[in-house]
């Protein structure tokens, strides 16, 4: 079963506005845990309230039972969420995460590769 951690970033950086530190979840000022992706916007909307609106968290998705935290700290989160305004959250990847994606579609009956063919 996956589950989510989420951490609130730090924005310590007045220079540069956008910039946040991605916290380890062990570390920062909040932290939670969750069984569904959905269930972070209600916890983003609470924390907003708490920690005001120019708020930023990194969240990453782990297998029960799995090292999330050896994990998080080898590879960091792979998703920043993001309050802007009008009340949105802004829900971005990390581009240098490792893709963990596979294809939507089994092999193709006729054993032609497909539009995707492996290695290219």
């Amino acid at each position: 079963m996956t589950t989510w951690i989420m951490a609130l970033g730090e924005h310590n950086r007045p220079d540069v506005p956008n910039y946040a530190d991605d916290v380890h979840p062990l570390s920062a000022r909040a932290s939670v845990v969750v069984d569904d992706f959905a269930d972070l916007f209600v916890i983003f909307k609470a924390w907003r309230q708490q920690f005001g609106d120019e708020m930023t968290t990194f969240a990453m998705p782990f297998e029960e039972g799995a090292d999330w935290a050896a994990e998080w700290t080898e590879l960091g989160a792979t998703y920043r969420l993001d309050h802007i305004p009008g009340g949105w959250i802004q829900v971005s990847p990390d581009y240098e995460a490792e893709p963990k994606g596979r294809a939507p579609f089994g092999s193709p009956l006729d054993g032609s590769a497909g539009p995707i063919a492996e290695g290219a």
